[in-house]
């Protein structure tokens, strides 16, 4: 079941590269306008693009992302969700290869006549690799700005988006923070899998023995030898299972999630929590919709509830974001990954609905 809140009710590897240099990633393929995502969704045009960025102390880059347009319509396809994944996903978060039909929120969107901008954030994926030491959150948030930037201006898919919707998952929303902050650039934020609730929980054997969540990206076999640069991490082996509550989900989608498992660097981490205002989130002055599950550690406390998660993070946002909350029960970090995944997407997709049309 979904909890909501102030809702309507639905009716819908080179590490030594120089600075300045675009550093190819192990994902890397020829430049195509055609992405596999076409062959999955065949009642949409998909292309995978590579968006050419220039960020701080990094230099040239790009921002790898796949844009699929519904072919029926016009109006709402002028609407984009620019879907950002979290720490050590990539764009297949949104767009999960395991009955895409139910997982896959991309598909869900489409259905609903959006088009999404499903990306590989800077530093993970098919997207720019930069030397771990010249990359920072705010080039990851520079990086993302110039892609809404070409949005609008119809670089991507020679189509201008006249409303641009940031849906964010964890780390993917924590940047919508940052990137409010700076560039007040987007009409509503999705925000799922994150809040300033601080309840982090330890991953444990089960004998009271903590064991690392990340490693060294170049000590698992996935990455060995393409990744070299000893300041990029990924989860350690079995690690994926503590983003779900796992009697709610898919053993097929862990796996798939392990096996697709991406990139983090130290410079990831969002640092402490600042007082609500001081926080960069208060900067959002557009519609916003947190989403977390109620088995997320950044739900609060107790039972979580969309009143319980509303009376913590309101301080956090300005008045005018009329913050709304969604909690989704017998779910975990990776909201969208669980078996009741289509309503949690359909009423998100009701809420976009609601306020960008």
């Amino acid at each position: 079941m979904i909890v909501a809140t102030g809702l309507a009710t639905p009716t819908i590897t080179n590490t030594q590269a120089d600075a300045s240099a675009e550093v190819r990633s192990p994902y890397a393929t020829s430049e195509s306008n055609t992405s596999g995502a076409q062959g999955e969704h065949r009642d949409a045009r998909c292309y995978g693009v590579r968006v050419p960025v220039s960020v701080a102390r990094v230099g040239k880059a790009h921002v790898y992302g796949e844009l699929c347009q519904p072919r029926r319509g016009d109006k709402t396809s002028r609407i984009v969700q620019l879907l950002v994944p979290g720490s050590t996903y990539n764009h297949s978060y949104f767009d999960m290869p395991v009955r895409r039909s139910h997982y896959s929120y991309v598909a869900r969107a489409l259905d609903a006549g959006h088009s999404t901008f499903n990306i590989d954030r800077l530093a993970t994926g098919r997207s720019t690799l930069p030397p771990s030491s010249l990359y920072t959150l705010d080039a990851g948030v520079q990086a993302i700005h110039q892609v809404i930037t070409k949005l609008r201006a119809g670089d991507i898919g020679h189509r201008r988006f006249t409303r641009v919707v940031w849906v964010g998952h964890s780390l993917g929303s924590s940047m919508a923070w940052a990137e409010a902050q700076q560039y007040q650039d987007v009409d509503a934020f999705v925000l799922t899998g994150m809040s300033h609730v601080v309840r982090q929980e330890r991953p444990s054997t089960g004998h009271g023995e903590e064991i690392p969540f990340e490693i060294k990206a170049k000590d698992d076999p996935k990455f060995r030898g393409t990744v070299s640069d000893p300041g990029y991490l990924t989860t350690n082996a079995g690690m994926r299972r503590f983003f779900y509550h796992e009697p709610n989900a898919d053993p097929a989608v862990i796996e798939a999630d392990e096996r697709l498992k991406d990139l983090s660097t130290a410079a990831d981490s969002t640092g402490p929590t600042l007082p609500p205002e001081q926080s960069p989130s208060r900067s959002i002055k557009v519609p916003t919709l947190i989403v977390v599950g109620d088995q997320d550690p950044y739900c609060t406390t107790g039972v979580c509830t969309p009143e319980s998660m509303l009376a913590h993070e309101r301080s956090y946002y300005s008045d005018t974001a009329d913050l709304k909350a969604i909690v989704v029960s017998d779910s975990g970090h990776s909201v969208q990954l669980h078996k009741n995944a289509p309503r949690t997407n359909a009423a998100i997709l009701q809420w976009i609905a609601t306020v960008v049309s």
